[in-house]
C-alpha cells in the first residue's frame, strides 16, 4: 500500500514537472491540481465528487469495508458522523494512507468537534450565539473550531448555519440558526466563517437558499418554502449574500420546495439550475465550493429519480455531492450519463480541477498524518473551554426584572429557596447558587402530580424568594422545548403570590408556555440545558457576572427579538478557569502535587485549597479526607477549624466597622470602651496596638491547667449535661459553669505586662477585644459579625458554634486530646480558651469552609465593597491593612499579619508577596492571603492538629507557602 501511494506521489510530480517544463504558468495550486488529474482516469475524476458517510464507533469488518471502498475508486473525501477524537484520527490515517489522492475530510460540527465526537466539549448553538452582543467571542470560537478540527485531520466544516428561524415551530434548524434578524444572522455568521476560514478550514454556510422558514425537516420530507421572490431576496438571501461579498469558500444547498426561484413542478433546489447556477452562481456571483446537503435525506430521496439525482446535482452546479446513498451506483449513474450524452466528461473535468484546488488550499499536497498523543487533551484546550464560558456567559438575557432585583442585593434579608423542575437531583444550578448564599433546594417532575405541587407549595411558604429553573429541556418545538404544562403551571402559580425568578435552560420560544411571566420577579433566558450554562446562570443572577443577551428571536408577544437589559456591574466573585484572570492551568497544578504529598506525608488528613485572582474562583479543590482513616473524600463545603484566622475575620473585621462607624478612635485607649480596664494596669492599651501585638501583653495563658487536679478536671467546674448552671459547652458531655468564663477575662486584666514595648504576639488582646466590643454593640460578639458581615456577604458556613447549624458529618475534626478534655475535639473549638469561653471568643472560635474565607479576604481586596454593599470604609481597609509600627521594626498591620519588612528575613508569607499584601495563619492548619499587587487571594485550610496537635510537619515543609508561591508562579500576565 505505501509503495503504491509513493508510486502516484511520484506520478503527479513527474507531470507536475512536464507541465513546468511545457511552458504552462498557471500558478503553483492549478499546477498542482492539472498534475493529480494527469494521473486520474474519467471515474476516479467522477469519483472524486463524491464525499462519503464515515463512522468511527465501529468494528473492523465496516472499517475494512469503507477502506475498500473509498481505495478501489479513489473516493474524493468523507464526512465523519459519531465516535470519538482518537478513532477518527486513525480512522482518517488509514483512509488517506490507503488513496491515490488525498481525502477531503469534513465534519458537521455546528458547535464543534464535540457535536459529532465524545471525549470533546461543545461549543454553544448557534441560536445561543446569537443573543451575545459581542462578535469578536464568535470569531474566538471560530478560530478554536478551526484549530481543533485541523487537530483532527479535517478540512471542511459544514457551519455556519445562516438561516434566518422565523418559524418557532421549525423542528430541523431552531436553536441552529442565530436568530429572526436578518442583519444579526448575517454578522455572526461572517465572524463564525472569518474565524475558521482565517485558521485554513473550509467553512460551508449553509442551508442555501434558507431552510429557516418551514415547519417540516427535510431529512423525513421535502419542505415548501412558499415565499414570494422578493422576500425571499431580502431576507433568506440577506445572509449568503453578506458572506458571498466576503469570501465564504462553500455553501450548502438544501433539500427544498422553492416555486418561486425554480417554477418546474416537483423541483428540488439542490438539483435546479435556476437556484444554484442561475441564482448562486450567476446572479449572486458565488464562485466557490458547493456542496449538497446529504443526498440519504428522504426530502431528496423521496422526491427524486435514484438513477438520477446525483447526475442532475452535478449538472444543476454542485461541486460536490455529500452522503450518496450508495457511492459505487453514484458512481456508474454518472458514467453511464456521461456515455449518454445527458453531461459531458468536460463538466466532471473541471469539477475535479477546482476540487483538487481546494484540497491544495487545504494542505493536502503535504503530509496528512494525524499525530494520536496527547490528542484528546489538545482538543480540549483550556482557550477553547474558556472561550465557551465567555460565549455562554455573553448571551445569558434578562428579559424581566421589574423591581431591579438582579443582581441580588441585600442577602440578609432573604430567605432562599432553589426549585429545579424537570430533575430529582440536584443541580449544577442549584449547586451555583448555593455558593453565593444560604439557600434550601426543592426538586420536582417536570409534570408534577397535584399532590407533588401541593406538597412543594407548601414547603416552600416560609421563604421570600424562589428562584426557580426549568431543566431537562429540549431543543425540539416538537417535544414543547421540554417545559412540562403541568411544571410550567406551577410556576405560574407560584409567581402569583411569591416573588419567583424564572430561569429557564431551552429555547426562547419556549417562555409561551408560560402565563404569568408578567408576574415573575425576573426571568433570565439561558438557551442551553448544560452544567457550564446551569452555573453562569446562577453567577449572573448573584451578580459574579455582567449580563448583556438580547433576544435573537421573539419569544412571545412580550418579548421581541433584540429585547433584553443589561447588568454590567459585577458586584460578587465569579467562577472561572485560571486562563481567564491570566494564570496558567497547567503551572497552577502543583498545588494538587504539594496537598498530595504533603497528604501521603500525613502532615494532615485533609485540606482546601481556593484562589482568587481578578474576582474570579479560579482554583476550588478538596484533598484528602477529614481523617487519615476514612475513605470519604473532604467536600469543598466541609468546615473546618479557623483557629487565629479568627482575628481578621472576626474581631478585626469588627474594629474596622466600628472605627468607620466614628463608634471608636484606634488610636485611643481600649479602656475609655471598655471601662473594666480602667483601674488596671491595662488601661493605658491603645488599640492600634492591641491589634499589631504590641500592647505588652502576655503572649499566652494556659487556663485550663488551672482547671485540673492532677490529671482530671475538678469536678465543682464542670457538668456532663447543660443547665442553668453549666452553660458553656467546652466538648462533648463537657459544660463549664456559668460563672467562669468572666473568670478569664479578669485573669487577662490582672495578668502583668511585659516590660517592654515591642512586638509580642498575643491572644489575651484579642480576648479583650472581643468582651470590649459586646459592650459597645450591646449584643454577643457572635451575633454582632454575623449580623454585620457573614449574613451580609451570603456566607453559607462561617459562624461560631458549628454544631448549632450543621451535622457534626460536616465539621474536620481537630485533636485528640488526652489531656484536658480527654476525648476527640469534633465540632467544638479546638483552642482550650475559646473553648472555655464558651466557643465565642476575639482570637479564635470561628469555623468555615475555604470559599466564604476567600469571600472575606476578597471583600477586603475591594476595600471593604462586595455584593453592592460598603461593608467597611475604604481608607480604614488600606489603614488596618498596612504596616502599623515600621518604626518599631514590626512587620504587623492592625490585626493583620504581613510579610517581612526585609527580604530575606523570616516571613509568614511567601517570597513573591508583595509589600501591600496582607492575611494571617491558624494553629490547626489554616491560612488566608490577599495581594492588592496581583488581586489575589489564596486560603488553605486543614486539620493538621488532627490527631495531634504536636505534628509540625505543615511548617517544617513549608507547605502554605509553598503554595502561595506556586500560585505566584502561574500567573502569566
Amino acid at each position: 500500500m505505501r509503495h503504491r501511494f509513493k508510486y502516484t506521489l511520484f506520478l503527479s510530480l513527474l507531470a507536475f514537472l512536464i507541465s513546468a517544463y511545457a511552458g504552462a504558468q498557471p500558478g503553483v495550486k492549478e499546477q498542482w491540481a492539472d498534475s493529480v488529474m494527469m494521473t486520474l482516469t474519467p471515474d476516479e475524476r467522477i469519483a472524486q465528487l463524491l464525499m462519503i458517510r464515515a463512522y468511527s464507533n465501529r468494528d473492523e469488518k465496516y472499517y475494512d469495508e469503507l477502506t475498500a471502498l473509498v481505495r478501489e475508486n479513489n473516493i474524493g473525501g468523507v464526512c465523519f458522523f459519531q465516535g470519538g477524537p482518537v478513532r477518527q484520527a486513525i480512522v482518517t490515517n488509514r483512509l488517506q494512507n490507503a488513496v491515490k489522492t488525498p481525502l477531503f475530510v469534513a465534519l458537521d460540527a455546528e458547535w464543534g468537534p464535540g457535536m459529532r465526537l465524545d471525549s470533546v466539549f461543545n461549543f454553544p448553538k448557534q441560536m445561543t450565539l446569537g443573543a451575545v452582543t459581542d462578535n469578536n467571542l464568535i470569531y474566538d470560537m471560530g478560530t478554536e473550531i478551526a484549530r481543533q478540527l485541523k487537530r483532527l485531520g479535517v478540512h471542511i466544516n459544514f457551519a455556519p448555519v445562516a438561516d434566518i428561524n422565523n418559524n418557532p415551530l421549525n423542528p430541523v434548524i431552531n436553536a441552529r440558526s442565530f436568530g429572526e434578524d436578518r442583519v444579526n444572522v448575517a454578522g455572526k455568521a461572517y465572524w463564525y466563517m472569518k474565524g475558521m476560514q482565517d485558521q485554513g478550514i473550509i467553512a460551508v454556510a449553509k442551508h442555501f437558499p434558507g431552510h429557516g422558514d418551514t415547519g417540516n425537516d427535510s431529512h423525513y420530507t421535502l419542505p415548501l418554502i412558499d415565499k414570494p421572490r422578493a422576500v425571499i431576496d431580502t431576507l433568506e438571501l440577506f445572509p449568503f449574500s453578506y458572506l458571498i461579498e466576503r469570501g465564504l469558500k462553500g455553501i450548502m444547498i438544501a433539500h427544498l420546495r422553492v416555486p418561486s426561484i425554480d417554477t418546474a413542478a416537483g423541483s428540488v433546489s439542490s438539483l435546479s439550475k435556476p437556484v444554484i447556477t442561475e441564482l448562486l452562481r450567476e446572479k449572486m456571483g458565488f464562485t466557490g465550493m458547493v456542496i449538497t446537503d446529504g443526498m440519504d435525506m428522504k426530502g431528496l430521496t423521496d422526491f427524486a429519480d435514484p438513477e438520477l439525482a446525483e447526475v442532475m446535482a452535478l449538472d444543476a452546479g454542485n461541486d460536490i455531492l455529500l452522503l450518496p446513498v450508495d457511492a459505487r451506483k453514484a458512481l456508474a449513474n454518472i458514467r453511464k450519463a456521461i456515455d449518454s450524452g445527458l453531461i459531458s466528461q468536460e463538466l466532471i473535468d473541471a469539477k475535479c480541477r477546482r476540487v483538487l484546488q481546494w484540497k491544495y488550499e487545504s494542505g493536502l499536497a503535504g503530509d496528512n498524518r494525524i499525530a494520536l498523543d496527547h490528542l484528546t487533551e489538545n482538543l480540549n484546550s483550556s482557550f477553547s473551554q474558556l472561550t465557551t464560558g465567555r460565549a455562554n456567559a455573553s448571551a445569558i438575557t434578562l428579559l424581566s426584572d421589574p423591581s431591579g432585583m438582579i443582581p441580588l442585593r441585600g442577602l440578609d434579608t432573604l430567605k432562599i429557596a432553589t426549585l429545579a423542575i424537570g430533575e430529582l437531583q440536584q443541580t449544577a444550578f442549584q449547586a451555583r447558587l448555593a455558593d453565593y448564599a444560604p439557600v434550601d433546594h426543592f426538586n420536582m417532575r417536570k409534570d408534577p402530580s397535584s399532590r407533588e405541587r401541593d406538597s412543594v407549595m407548601q414547603l416552600l411558604e416560609p421563604y421570600n424568594l424562589v428562584i426557580a429553573g426549568f431543566v431537562q429541556t429540549s431543543d425540539l418545538p416538537q417535544k414543547n422545548f421540554g417545559i412540562g404544562r403541568q411544571g410550567a403551571w406551577f410556576a405560574d402559580s407560584l409567581a402569583v403570590h411569591k416573588k419567583v425568578i424564572l430561569s429557564v435552560f431551552t429555547s426562547p420560544y419556549s417562555l409561551a408556555s408560560f402565563s404569568q411571566v408578567h408576574n415573575m420577579a425576573a426571568v433570565l433566558l439561558a438557551y442551553q440545558d448544560n452544567a457550564l450554562m446551569q452555573e453562569l446562570a446562577a453567577q449572573a443572577i448573584f451578580g459574579g457576572s455582567a449580563i448583556s443577551g438580547r433576544l435573537p428571536v421573539t419569544a412571545t408577544q412580550a418579548f421581541a427579538a433584540g429585547s433584553g437589559l443589561t447588568r454590567p456591574e459585577v458586584i460578587r466573585i465569579a467562577f472561572s478557569q485560571p486562563e481567564a484572570a491570566g494564570v496558567s492551568a497547567e503551572k497552577l497544578s502543583e498545588i494538587d502535587t504539594i496537598v498530595t504529598e504533603s497528604i501521603r506525608e500525613n502532615a494532615f488528613p485533609g485540606a482546601q485549597v481556593v484562589v482568587i485572582r481578578k474576582g474570579m474562583v479560579i482554583y476550588r479543590k478538596a484533598f484528602g479526607s477529614q481523617v487519615y482513616e476514612s475513605d470519604t473524600p473532604l467536600r469543598n463545603d466541609d468546615l473546618f477549624d479557623l483557629a487565629s484566622l479568627t482575628k481578621i475575620l472576626a474581631t478585626t473585621l469588627t474594629t474596622m466597622k466600628l472605627t468607620g462607624d466614628g463608634l471608636i478612635d484606634p488610636d485611643r485607649r481600649l479602656s475609655r470602651y471598655y471601662p473594666e480596664l480602667r483601674n488596671s494596669d491595662k488601661k493605658h492599651l491603645i488599640i492600634r496596638e492591641v491589634l499589631a501585638h504590641q500592647a505588652r501583653l502576655q503572649p499566652y495563658i494556659p487556663f485550663w491547667k488551672s482547671l485540673m487536679e492532677k490529671d482530671s478536671l475538678k469536678s465543682e467546674l464542670f457538668g456532663r449535661h447543660f443547665s442553668i448552671e453549666y452553660t458553656h459547652r467546652v466538648a462533648d458531655a463537657l459544660y463549664l459553669r456559668d460563672d467562669y468564663p468572666a473568670k478569664i477575662v479578669d485573669s487577662i486584666i490582672r495578668s502583668p505586662l511585659l516590660p517592654k514595648t515591642a512586638f509580642k504576639y498575643s491572644d489575651l488582646g484579642f480576648i479583650l477585644l472581643g468582651k470590649a466590643f459586646e459592650e459597645i454593640t450591646q449584643q454577643p460578639f457572635s451575633t454582632y459579625v454575623q449580623r454585620q458581615f457573614y449574613n451580609k456577604l451570603g456566607l453559607r458556613t462561617m459562624g461560631f458554634h458549628p454544631r448549632d447549624r450543621f451535622s457534626v458529618s460536616r465539621i474536620a475534626p481537630t485533636e485528640l486530646d488526652m489531656v484536658f478534655r480527654k476525648q476527640l475535639i469534633h465540632g467544638d473549638v479546638h483552642d482550650p480558651t475559646a473553648a472555655l469561653l464558651g466557643g465565642v471568643a476575639g482570637h479564635a472560635g470561628l469555623f468555615s469552609d475555604a470559599l466564604d474565607v476567600a469571600v472575606i479576604m476578597q471583600m477586603l481586596l475591594r476595600n471593604g465593597s462586595y455584593g453592592g454593599d460598603t461593608l467597611l470604609e475604604t481608607e480604614v481597609v488600606r489603614d488596618f491593612t498596612g504596616v502599623q509600627f515600621v518604626i518599631d521594626k514590626n512587620r504587623r498591620g492592625a490585626g493583620f499579619d504581613k510579610p517581612a519588612l526585609i527580604k530575606g528575613e523570616p516571613s509568614p508569607a511567601c517570597e513573591s508577596a508583595s509589600p501591600r499584601s496582607f492575611g494571617h495563619s491558624g494553629f490547626t492548619g489554616t491560612y488566608a492571603w490577599a495581594d492588592p499587587d496581583q488581586d489575589l487571594v489564596y486560603v488553605f485550610l486543614s486539620n493538621r492538629v488532627y490527631p495531634d496537635a504536636g505534628n509540625n510537619k505543615i511548617t517544617r515543609l513549608n507547605i502554605r507557602t509553598r503554595i502561595h508561591e506556586a500560585i505566584y508562579q502561574a500567573i502569566t500576565d
